[in-house]
């Protein structure tokens, strides 16, 4: 095809093209349109392949007209941002300037395009890496927890209301506003243990099998799930039973039989082992947060908002998902999918701005992933899936699934290249690794 393309830099983030396709093309598009449509009308009153272009017109025209500038303005665009180099991400905004049949068809098409980034400060960044020691308390925390996940329920005979510490099961529905947003039955709930608010547990207490209740409990504003956080959620309950846990003795026994120990002195061992290894994890995972966010403000970069709305929506599918596994059910879906949209762009903003940063970086430095590391981080992924390992490896067949993986290896790689470059301070926590497990 035949045009004129003029390019405009409109910012670092969007570019606009002024397309001109010359009248003679027009002219021959329409006359083409029109044979086209002389073979194969039909027009009461007429042969197959006989119908006046004047009756065409003035039946089909409009429709023809139509059709003709779009196909034009969609090949040409697609020819212009080819031929032009331009990297274009989303659709472009089109406003048509002149479509007329006999005259130059103009249009002007505004797009946003990946940034072209440099990324000048990543060398000697500042680094926090908060570190929580691991205390004997952190290890007696969780060699209870043992004992209480192999505990053994025992039916409560000896009395009939609902005390702390008793294991209660129930049937219950949970409402805002008169939406429903949970629900169970035969749920089983630790009186004490935090699984609802601490209002929920009071209203149990005391209760008795076969008690019907009705409370309402304020979720505080920092709760987890976002549907609940800081609302006002009405319970019906019924409770069905009651029993006590009884706790295996922690002795030499205990560590032969569920820790794989010769003795209780050697399971003490291993699990500060294991928590020692967990806590230096998270403070690698702290301190790469504390790069990351560092990175992010020694930069002042323009973000293009095609890649903010598609981040967007990933988070959004993520949050969906999330609800629909604690049986969440918004009253009105496209509401609140509106408000998690609101809500998280300045999220996704960051996460593309870091991600353009990191992709600078890369460059930058030469840091890039071959096919054989796909292959294996493939591996891993699949070893780490065990029966689902060949559902794994069938999704990476899907070239784009295979170059989203190849791009989140680069980031990982770029982020521990940086990382040896950064000034990084190990700050020793006042809080133990129990209290920071069960604060987040």
């Amino acid at each position: 095809m035949t045009f004129k393309v003029d390019v405009e830099r409109l910012d670092e983030v969007r570019r606009c093209l002024a397309v001109e396709v010359p009248a003679d093309q027009v002219s021959a598009e329409i006359e083409k349109a029109y044979a086209e449509l002389a073979r194969a009308a039909k027009v009461r009153g007429f042969r197959p392949g006989r119908v006046p272009r004047s009756v065409l017109e003035r039946l089909f025209g409009d429709r023809v007209q139509a059709e003709v500038f779009e196909r034009l303005i969609q090949e040409s665009y697609t020819e212009a941002v080819a031929d032009c180099g331009i990297p274009v991400i989303g659709r472009p905004e089109i406003v048509t300037e002149q479509a007329s049949p006999g005259v130059a068809l103009r249009y002007r098409a505004t797009v946003e395009v990946k940034p072209e980034v440099t990324a000048d400060y990543y060398v000697g960044l500042e680094v926090e890496r908060p570190w929580i020691a691991v205390t004997d308390a952190d290890v007696d925390a969780f060699l209870d927890q043992l004992r209480h996940s192999l505990a053994q329920l025992q039916p409560i005979t000896d009395r009939s209301d609902v005390r702390s510490g008793d294991v209660v099961t129930i049937a219950y529905e949970a409402r805002i506003g008169g939406r429903v947003v949970g629900r169970a039955d035969g749920r089983e709930i630790e009186v004490g243990a935090n699984a609802f608010p601490p209002e929920f547990d009071q209203h149990l207490t005391g209760a008795t099998p076969g008690a019907r209740l009705r409370f309402t409990v304020e979720y505080p504003r920092a709760y987890a799930t976002q549907e609940l956080a800081g609302k006002l959620v009405e319970f019906t309950v019924r409770v069905q039973s009651l029993a006590r846990k009884d706790l295996p003795a922690l002795d030499d026994e205990f560590a032969k039989d569920h820790g794989e120990c010769s003795t209780l002195r050697e399971l003490r061992q291993k699990v500060r082992g294991r928590l020692e290894a967990e806590a230096a994890q998270r403070a690698d995972g702290l301190a790469r947060q504390s790069l990351l966010k560092a990175l992010s403000s020694a930069h002042d970069l323009s973000v293009p908002q095609a890649l903010v709305d598609r981040r967007v929506e990933a988070l959004v599918r993520d949050a969906w998902r999330d609800w629909q596994q604690h049986r969440i059910v918004p009253k009105n879906e496209a509401e609140a999918r509106r408000r998690l949209r609101e809500e998280l762009e300045p999220q996704a903003r960051e996460q593309v701005k870091i991600a353009l940063l990191l992709e600078a970086i890369a460059r930058q430095e030469g840091i890039t992933v071959d096919d054989e590391e796909v292959e294996r981080q493939i591996e891993t992924l699949a070893a780490e899936a065990g029966s689902a390992a060949g559902r794994v490896r069938a999704q990476y067949q899907d070239p784009v699934a295979r170059q989203d993986l190849r791009s989140r290896v680069a980031q990982s790689r770029t982020i521990d290249a940086v990382l040896r470059r950064a000034r990084v301070t190990t700050v020793k926590q006042p809080a133990s690794v129990a209290a920071a497990d069960q604060n987040g």
